[in-house]
């Protein structure tokens, strides 16, 4: 009994973590989540769809990462993905050098069991992708945030760029068509087909 009370004491720690789907829907506007073809640009994070590599920027450091498999548990507040991360820090963005740090991991967040802001959680969670030394906040299916895990919305430094690409052997860091996201609260949610991403670049081109 005594073990039992230790290690529900241990357990109870202040509610600080709001889901993914909160998150979408604190952003204000009437924009809903993302379809399974869109991806979603918000103020604070970004949604990508299955399969589609976003890009990650910091200074002269470059991250790919892919969503690929992403799914609830027992509960929809039970949400777990896996990806796949490639960290290049030389500048060239060349993810082919042999310096590039290639990582697969699986990112779970677990529901609150509570009451108001104490509780804790039905089991093991990790809310933070691994890029090399980069670390980026998830909250559910394909969110990347502007922040790493335990802190703070705000700008601190990570560009992200949403892509049609679904191989690293297609990715170029410095291809025109990108278009590149800082942290940004006064930026309104949008959601944009994947198909439709680099639409007005390709215009241009004409």
């Amino acid at each position: 009994m005594k073990k039992l009370l230790m290690i529900m004491l241990f357990c109870i720690i202040p509610r600080m973590q709001i889901t993914g789907r909160e998150v979408l829907a604190s952003d204000g506007g009437d924009i809903g989540p993302p379809g399974p073809n869109e991806v979603h640009i918000g103020p604070n994070a970004l949604v990508m769809p299955l399969g589609k590599i976003v890009l990650v920027r910091r200074g002269s450091e470059y991250c790919a990462v892919k969503f690929t498999e992403a799914w609830a548990g027992k509960t929809v507040e039970d949400q777990y993905a896996k990806y796949e991360s490639y960290y290049q820090d030389d500048g060239t963005g060349d993810f082919f050098n042999k310096n590039v740090q290639f990582r697969k991991d699986q990112l779970c967040d677990r529901r609150f069991i509570g009451f108001m802001r104490f509780g804790f959680r039905a089991g093991f969670e990790n809310l933070e992708m691994k890029c090399g030394p980069i670390r980026l906040f998830w909250s559910a299916e394909g969110s990347v945030h502007f922040r790493g895990l335990g802190q703070k919305d705000g700008d601190y430094g990570i560009e992200l760029a949403p892509t049609q690409w679904t191989d690293i052997s297609q990715v170029n860091v410095f291809d025109p068509r990108l278009k590149w996201y800082r942290y940004d609260e006064k930026r309104r949610r949008i959601n944009i087909l994947i198909d439709q991403l680099w639409e007005d670049k390709e215009e241009e081109k004409r």
